[in-house]
């Protein structure tokens, strides 16, 4: 191999291993800055709100379903009641990943994900509008609903996974689940 091969093939390996750093660097940064904080930032994108306000449309959607199917007549009031809360969530979900900034949106991948969140996010307000539609004259539609409702889970459970590869690529972990929060020591009483 000529040396002037050599020399651009050694130069561009050690430009691929000092990216290839950077951006493994720049997500422990993220993470490190989570752990810290909670958040991307002053004032940024809070993953774990997002994802309860996620789940918490999720409940309430699920809740909504389950009336549809168990209840000969939902009264348009209840429907009501949880579209308010999906649209809240909804909505909170949205204003909280828009928090995310432009340093982390700069990642490799992240911009694909949040596109797909945005995507995803703006299907669920649609669903909610044709719920609320369904529940618009004195009674409501329950199979409509119904319908909807399923919707809305199935895009707020691809929210939550985009949202999860999203986070992977920042270096920023959740707990799992309630168990892996452990105690709080405020909230610890010794033993005699």
């Amino acid at each position: 191999m000529p040396k002037c091969s050599m020399v651009v093939s050694v130069t561009l390996l050690a430009l691929f291993l000092s990216i290839a750093s950077s951006a493994s660097a720049a997500a422990e940064d993220w993470g490190a800055i989570h752990r810290q904080m909670g958040a991307t930032g002053k004032n940024g994108y809070r993953p774990m709100s997002s994802h309860a306000y996620q789940s918490t449309a999720r409940v309430h959607a699920r809740a909504l379903h389950s009336y549809g199917q168990n209840i000969e007549q939902v009264p348009v009031e209840t429907v009501q009641e949880h579209l308010t809360q999906i649209k809240t969530n909804v909505a909170a979900t949205k204003a909280e990943i828009a928090k995310l900034p432009p340093e982390a949106v700069a990642v490799p991948g992240v911009k694909e994900h949040l596109d797909a969140i945005s995507k995803q996010l703006a299907e669920c307000e649609k669903m909610c509008s044709m719920a609320d539609k369904s529940a618009a004259g004195a009674k409501a539609d329950n199979v409509a609903m119904c319908e909807h409702c399923v919707g809305l889970e199935k895009k707020l459970k691809a929210i939550q996974a985009e949202e999860a590869a999203m986070l992977k690529k920042l270096g920023i972990e959740l707990p799992k689940n309630a168990e892996d929060h452990g105690e709080h020591e405020q909230g610890k009483k010794e033993k005699p």
